[in-house]
């Protein structure tokens, strides 16, 4: 399942957490081949090196400690390897038996991606471009003894390499388009202080469940409510009482909701609950709630009741038809002693 995370540190220490793994197997495997073909000796040591390092890397951010030096010093450690195997590859492999590069390009995004993930957007790109720098001076320093062979893999290299800085680059300028959408679309359709839907929200939850409903004739009922003599709250007890209970209220009525129910603030006092639920079910479901804020004790202001109007979707209904028969039975139950059920057909 999905998880929301509550900061960039933290998503970024969870994707250290599941990468880090895989580059420790990655590097000890390599070094298992590299021993046994009695490869050479430097990367024999380096690899360990990195290994026992990654290993006290994830330690410290499965703990939460030294998280930024981790950080830093992964970087350090990550753009080295990246360089001398680089080198190394040139020099030893491509130079000497006119090969190509090979597994080497394999991990080419997983490194940029890193150069990204810890410096950020801007950073992450100059700091790319440094590296990439480097590894092309390296590249036509060899160039004149080089094969076709290797010259075209050096050339592949270096073209994919800038494509994926750039995809990377502007990839996150994307991902952070879309999240500041969310971040909109969150503030344009939840209310600011009971953290629910607000009526912007509810007005296309109804115009989709009307629609539905003349389309396909999938009957739903609201459920409209608020709390009774609410203004005696506030006047008592004061605005800040006021809004937590209401807070409060949200809270009560939420967890007592299941999925088939969508749940906001109209306006004030008042709240809807859109349901599937047909007739004598929704009325239940109103005298279950009915009870519930009846029985609750809200912190500040004590025992309150709450007034219920009920109704269902008919042929030709609009949000406006629907809503007046909803507040119609709401203002029932104020006239005959509130704390009720009113069921308008």
């Amino acid at each position: 399942m999905l998880q929301r995370f509550e900061s960039l540190n933290e998503l970024k220490i969870r994707i250290y957490l599941w990468v880090v793994p895989c580059i420790v197997i990655s590097l000890i495997s390599n070094t298992l081949l590299q021993n046994m073909n009695d490869v050479y000796q430097f990367n024999f040591t380096i690899n360990n090196t990195l290994s026992i390092w990654f290993i006290i890397s994830w330690v410290f951010l499965f703990k939460r400690i030294f998280v930024q030096f981790t950080e830093y010093s992964n970087l350090a450690l990550v753009s080295f390897y990246h360089v001398t195997t680089f080198f190394d590859a040139v020099r030893n492999y491509m130079v000497v038996d006119g090969g190509a590069l090979g597994d080497f390009i394999i991990w080419m995004p997983i490194i940029t991606l890193f150069f990204f993930l810890t410096l950020g957007t801007k950073r992450g790109l100059y700091y790319s471009i440094v590296i990439f720098l480097a590894t092309f001076v390296m590249g036509i320093m060899y160039l004149p003894v080089l094969s076709s062979e290797s010259i075209d893999s050096l050339g592949q290299y270096y073209f994919a390499n800038l494509v994926y800085i750039i995809v990377l680059y502007y990839a996150q300028h994307v991902f952070k388009t879309y999240a500041d959408l969310e971040m909109f679309k969150k503030h344009a359709y939840y209310d600011s202080l009971t953290r629910i839907a607000n009526r912007l929200r509810i007005d296309e939850w109804l115009q989709k469940k009307l629609k539905a409903f003349e389309d396909k004739r999938e009957v739903f009922s609201i459920i409209f409510f608020d709390i009774d003599h609410f203004k005696s709250v506030n006047d008592n007890y004061g605005h800040k009482i006021g809004d937590e209970v209401l807070v409060e209220l949200a809270q009560l009525i939420q967890l007592r909701l299941t999925n088939r129910e969508l749940f906001g603030r109209w306006g004030g006092e008042e709240f809807i609950i859109i349901t599937s639920k047909e007739g004598d079910e929704t009325v239940k479901l109103a005298e279950k709630l009915r009870k519930i804020v009846a029985d609750h004790h809200f912190k500040g202001a004590g025992n309150l009741t709450a007034s219920f109007g009920v109704t269902y979707s008919k042929p030709g209904d609009s949000i406006d038809s629907l809503l007046n028969r909803a507040d119609k039975g709401l203002y029932q139950c104020k006239n005959v002693g509130r704390n009720q059920v009113s069921y308008i057909k």
